[in-house]
């Protein structure tokens, strides 16, 4: 009897955790969680008509063990749940609308990946989002609005909370109407502050959100005076962010990023020392952080930051980044195609001479290795599953290897696209259409626009994890097809029929 009773009790638990979880969530129906900074669109200017006042943090233990089990719970209520997909007969472009309408929805409070990424990872501002505010990317005015609103609430809303905390974390978890709690997964962010940072200045119009100048211009931005002001309010918080971050990452001996410290960026899932993605990140913090006024302007800092970097990573013989600064890494020479960073930087320009043959050099050996098949692209050909963290080396442990990542292979592609615009190789532009047209395969067939596939082109699955298929990394692909359509000439690539998912 006293063992049934501990079983009931923990069932019990479990089902009140469950709901709480959902309650929560800020894209449940049964959700409680408000918007603690509300903006509107009236005659073409964005409007702040509330502005997180009722925002509050929660930092202690529970609350950070509440937001790590609500995480876990999603992920897992993920896989065995229905989820949001496209109708089997919809076209790429009905696809994406749907995705816009889904994930670019200013009523709800965050702009995410989707699915069971239902809290904010404030590195999906100046990462996976990035191409938000592209204002040569074709939209309607209605998305146009959409984008602009909800890119300027999630930061508001990240901004808010780490006004009240000493330290930054990857990820802000909605705990209740108006609370939060931060923790992170798995270790100290390399990218919430470039997120931010990021995010300001794409809405103070200072950055741009593409790679590189493409078409015609088709919006004008509203949110510079929102911006502004958010700036404003927030600087004394971002200036003591910005030197914690230094302080506890930046090896002044070495002049890059410690390789004792432990960090987590977008390639999260693995341990690495002072990895390439980190130390580029950081430059270019460091460089947003001059661009905003937070610390004083110093170019030749930049410099030699950047020519450290190059010096340090650049692997001559084999002709690419080497990973990280780990004694695995650098006796396996190991390559990792988060490298690609350097495009939505700016770290390195494919359209520079000077610079172009880093990316004609990396796009060779990517092509030697198969890394981009059976397209556009894979963290590395092998696994490693044991540099992962425990938990997803469990779970998914081709996560952070061997899996096809929808987000790099568009810069992928966009690096491909550029190489062809500046060297006139045809080579660059053939490969590019062939990964176009393997993922408006892919799309049709997957009903959707998945976050991940397996090293053979499906859906990533296990049985703990399951790829969001509807993915707000769509917009990066809507980059693409722009960036192609104004090189011109149609693509002959044809893609055998791929069988349907179920």
């Amino acid at each position: 009897m006293e063992a049934m009773r501990w079983v009931y009790v923990l069932v019990g638990a479990v089902g009140v955790g469950s709901v709480v979880a959902m309650m929560t969530d800020p894209f449940s129906r049964l959700s409680i969680v408000r918007r603690p900074y509300v903006a509107q669109m009236r005659h073409d200017v964005v409007e702040a008509i509330d502005s997180n006042s009722r925002l509050q943090v929660r930092t202690g233990l529970p609350s950070r063990l509440f937001g790590i089990g609500k995480n876990g719970f999603h992920v897992v209520a993920s896989r065995y749940t229905p989820r949001p997909k496209a109708g089997r007969t919809d076209s790429v472009d009905r696809i994406i609308e749907k995705i816009y309408r889904l994930r670019f929805d200013p009523k709800k409070l965050l702009l995410i990946t989707g699915d069971h990424f239902s809290s904010l990872f404030v590195r999906n501002l100046g990462v996976f989002f990035y191409p938000t505010l592209d204002t040569h990317l074709p939209a309607t005015e209605a998305q146009w609005h959409d984008r602009q609103l909800v890119y300027l609430q999630t930061v508001a809303y990240a901004l808010g909370v780490f006004d009240q905390t000493d330290e930054l974390t990857t990820t802000i978890v909605p705990t209740g109407p108006w609370h939060a709690t931060c923790v992170d997964f798995h270790s100290y962010p390399s990218d919430t502050l470039y997120g931010m940072l990021f995010a300001l200045a794409a809405l103070s119009d200072r950055e741009s959100g593409r790679p590189a100048d493409y078409g015609r211009q088709w919006h004008q931005l509203s949110t510079q005076e929102a911006a502004a002001i958010l700036l404003e309010t927030h600087r004394d918080s971002l200036v003591r962010h910005y030197h914690g971050y230094k302080g506890r990452v930046f090896n002044e001996r070495l002049g890059l990023i410690d390789p004792t410290v432990t960090m987590c960026g977008a390639k999260d899932a693995v341990k690495r020392k002072s990895s390439f993605y980190d130390n580029v990140v950081f430059w270019k913090t460091t460089q947003l952080a001059m661009e905003l006024g937070l610390i004083p302007d110093d170019p030749a800092l930049l410099i030699d930051l950047k020519e450290r970097i190059i010096e340090t990573f650049w692997l001559t013989r084999e002709g690419y980044f080497l990973e990280d600064l780990s004694e695995e890494s650098r006796r396996g020479r190991y390559y990792s195609s988060d490298w690609l960073i350097v495009l939505a930087t700016g770290f390195l320009d494919p359209e520079d001479p000077a610079e172009a043959p880093y990316f004609e050099r990396s796009v060779a050996y990517i092509r030697d290795e198969g890394i981009a098949q059976p397209f556009a692209i894979k963290y590395q050909q092998e696994s490693r599953a044991n540099r992962a963290f425990a938990v997803v080396r469990l779970a998914v442990p081709s996560y952070g290897g061997n899996a096809i990542w929808s987000f790099w292979g568009m810069e992928y592609i966009k690096t491909l696209l550029l190489l062809h615009r500046s060297t006139g190789d045809a080579g660059c532009l053939e490969e590019a259409d062939r990964h176009i047209a393997h993922y408006e395969a892919r799309m049709r067939r997957d009903r959707g626009f998945p976050e991940v596939y397996d090293a053979s082109g499906n859906l990533l699955e296990t049985p703990l994890y399951r790829s969001v298929r509807m993915t707000g990394w769509v917009i990066g692909f809507d980059q693409v097809r722009a960036m192609r359509a104004a090189i011109g000439g149609a693509s002959v690539v044809e893609t055998a029929p791929l069988a349907a998912s179920v």
